[in-house]
């Protein structure tokens, strides 16, 4: 008999994991929080920033998986884990290319909400989905739609610096910056490649970790009727 991969979503190691993954997540966010508090930055911008979005897409996503039994998750589910594991690891990404100075992508001197955000819980929520199996076979058409987020936070920001109030979460959003709106299409445009590239890159890698188990029935229905199913 073929043995099964050891780590599934309920073994300690993976429960472990997820919990420290939780807790860096929240912390870094709480001193976030504490930082923008005490600075007077207004919540609309600092709520606004992708990283701040990603991070708390992490810390939902994390608190669904400890809490909620596979079996008991929608069918969707491993849809979702997916592309909040590309945000985050795209966030990581995009910071290290676009946004840091060239001192700080290999500096241990920034802060650790900046160290957290961008750097740990990136890699450790993209470890998780190497080594934890989806419950269910990715359907990389199904992944093209996890692009809507994205896109949709795109527009939003422009809106909202062209109509609103004219301020700008990252400098590769601002017309200012690169001398109007056709300026934006370079910046802009590697982001966007870099966002299709790594939800596929990371859909194909969910794609290739599924395995067709008891986990999967396990997943389908609740434990006892997978035995009986015909």
């Amino acid at each position: 008999m073929r043995r099964s991969w050891p780590l599934t979503d309920r073994a300690v190691p993976v429960v472990a994991w997820r919990i420290l993954i939780l807790l860096t997540a929240v912390f870094a966010e709480a001193w976030n929080i504490k930082n923008m508090l005490q600075s007077g930055e207004p919540p609309t911008e600092h709520f606004a920033y992708f990283t701040v979005q990603s991070n708390l897409f992490v810390i939902a996503l994390m608190a669904w998986m400890l809490l909620v039994p596979e079996w008991r998750r929608p069918r969707w589910f491993d849809h979702v884990r997916g592309a909040i594991t590309a945000y985050i690891v795209l966030t990581g990404l995009v910071y290290a290319v676009l946004l840091a100075e060239p001192d700080e992508v290999w500096a241990w001197s920034i802060e650790f909400t900046n160290a957290a955000q961008h750097r740990f819980i990136p890699w450790m929520v993209g470890l998780d989905w190497l080594l934890v199996p989806t419950a269910r076979r990715i359907s990389l058409g199904a992944a093209a739609w996890w692009m809507a987020y994205p896109v949709g936070y795109l527009v939003a920001a422009w809106l909202r610096g062209g109509l609103v109030d004219g301020w700008f979460p990252y400098p590769f959003l601002d017309p200012a910056v690169h001398g109007g709106c056709v300026g934006l299409a370079w910046p802009t445009g590697q982001v966007l490649i870099a966002f299709v590239i790594g939800i596929f890159v990371v859909a194909g890698v969910g794609r290739l970790r599924y395995r067709e188990s008891r986990r999967g029935a396990a997943a389908v229905d609740p434990p006892g009727l997978a035995d009986t199913a015909p």
